[in-house]
């Protein structure tokens, strides 16, 4: 990762990336919502899904560990025995990687 993200980017992403599963859930109901929301949910959610498939076997995991679980990263470290750096380089490689694949980058 060249180089570092502003931190209201870095939040913005971060949030984007917790947020993926309600907005799969969110698209079950495209009745309710209109073509521009559609629209986005649906690039969001391939942008996030190409992310996913560019992180090998233990990156997903620590991924879905830290953005569907919320897991800290004490967690991680007590009960799956990843170390705080590991957990925070998957971190960022997933933020800096969903921000260079909408374009922020």
């Amino acid at each position: 990762m060249p180089k570092k993200l502003p931190k209201e980017v870095k939040k913005y992403y971060e949030r984007e990336l917790r947020q993926y599963w309600s907005n799969k859930n969110k698209l079950k109901y495209l009745d309710k919502l209109n073509t521009r929301t559609v629209i986005f949910l649906t690039e969001r959610i391939a942008s996030i899904e190409t992310v996913i498939d560019k992180l090998d076997d233990f990156e997903k995991e620590v991924f879905y560990l830290i953005f569907k679980n919320n897991a800290s990263w004490s967690y991680c470290k007590n009960i799956k025995n990843i170390s705080k750096t590991t957990y925070y380089n998957i971190f960022n490689k997933c933020i800096y990687m969903l921000a260079e694949e909408v374009g922020e980058i």
